[in-house]
């Protein structure tokens, strides 16, 4: 693991998934900020960096491909790195991830064992 610390947003409307989260970085001494919508999330990128987006695909507001495709049409969207997550998947659901253009995909539920060394792993692909 790296000895900078990440910046990561999760943006997820299952208030589990984010008290887990929180649990997670926590005990890892990591900050994690949570936003329970699309909106939400898309208004703390408008005035902050996170190296990482946990974005869940099923949002209230919005879709999380849309929101990727809003995330990359903001000034500072190339330097972001964005995983996506979701309990509704098929054996096609990882490739049409990688395909539409997300750096990685964390099925739920999510797992402690190896997800801050995951979150680290992709932040240091180029």
């Amino acid at each position: 693991m790296s000895g900078n610390p990440l910046s990561v947003l999760l943006v997820d409307d299952d208030p589990y998934v984010c008290d887990i989260c929180q649990l997670i970085f926590q005990h890892h001494q990591l900050p994690l900020v949570t936003a329970s919508n699309a909106n939400t999330a898309l208004d703390y990128l408008a005035e902050n960096i996170a190296d990482i987006i946990i974005l869940d695909l099923f949002l209230p507001d919005m879709d999380g491909y849309r929101v990727l495709d809003v995330i990359c049409q903001l000034p500072q969207g190339h330097q972001y790195k964005v995983i996506a997550t979701t309990a509704y998947y098929t054996n096609d659901t990882v490739q049409e991830i990688i395909d539409r253009g997300f750096d990685g995909y964390l099925p739920k539920p999510l797992q402690a064992d190896g997800l801050i060394d995951y979150l680290y792993s992709v932040a240091a692909k180029d």
